[in-house]
């Protein structure tokens, strides 16, 4: 009787803990999703014509890029951090108008980036960029949960090389269509500091963000945003429901800092 008794809670608790990893499972796709999300974005087709913009009307322009960090998953009011961003820089804007074009896509990995970088549109709007701020390598670091099952060193130098090779395409790019606009890269966070392998985790991201900064210094005006110290602490008060994207205050303290760095035209001129 005893045993039958403890065999069956044997069995419930497994049942439980395969009922849990389903469910992480479910969110990390939903996070890291392999295939970019463009409902609700504002890429146009590639083929669609696109007039010149004017760069000398006097209004501070703003181009975000990227996944769903730039897009603001998680964020019930859907500003994310550009939003919050820009609510700070509108404190030293006085009169000047800013515009924001936010091209944040669900899921986008860099090379996803590299390809909508071709966009005739998209083109336009960075060239007459004052400020262009971009988060990517959630996805292709952590690949739809996928990397969290292989920590792995060499797996993880094999990831990080693939993606530093393509961030750097996207940097020469961004720089060649705009050579004189502040360009901002976030840095990754951790999520994952209240799971097993934390110390791991943070030492990888901590690496990531290391070889993402060095890669961004090659060119001019390109800087890595550090957000890793800003959840490190206290990161479940930083964490949307789904327990791996920012909430709204999450979104505010990486929008603060973005422009906190961001000095006004009329400051320097």
């Amino acid at each position: 009787m005893k045993g039958n008794w403890i065999q069956g809670l044997m069995a419930a608790s497994a049942l439980s803990g395969l009922i849990w990893l389903g469910g992480l499972g479910w969110t990390l796709q939903d996070y890291f999703a392999g295939a970019p999300d463009t409902a609700g974005t504002s890429i146009p087709a590639a083929a669609e014509e696109t007039p010149a913009l004017a760069v000398d009307d006097g209004k501070f322009r703003v181009v975000a890029l990227g996944d769903s960090i730039t897009r603001g998953a998680g964020d019930p009011d859907g500003k994310g951090y550009v939003g919050y961003m820009v609510e700070a820089l509108k404190t030293k804007a006085k009169d000047q108008e800013i515009l924001v074009k936010n091209y944040g896509i669900n899921g986008m990995r860099t090379p996803d980036l590299a390809a909508s970088l071709t966009e005739p549109a998209v083109r336009s709007e960075l060239k007459a960029a004052d400020v262009i701020v971009v988060s990517v390598g959630g996805n292709d670091l952590f690949r739809g949960g996928e990397t969290l099952g292989n920590l792995n060193p060499d797996n993880i130098a094999s990831i990080q090389e693939a993606y530093l090779v393509d961030l750097d395409g996207v940097l020469k790019d961004l720089r060649g269509v705009n050579p004189s606009a502040k360009l901002f890269l976030i840095g990754l966070y951790n999520p994952f500091i209240a799971m097993k392998d934390t110390k791991t985790t943070t030492k990888i991201v901590r690496d990531w963000n290391y070889q993402a900064a060095e890669t961004a210094a090659v060119y001019p005006d390109t800087v890595l945003v550090p957000t890793l110290d800003l959840f490190q602490l206290q990161v479940q008060d930083y964490l949307a429901r789904d327990q791996f994207h920012p909430n709204a205050e999450g979104y505010r303290l990486i929008g603060e800092r973005v422009a906190s760095l961001i000095t006004w035209k009329e400051e320097s001129e």
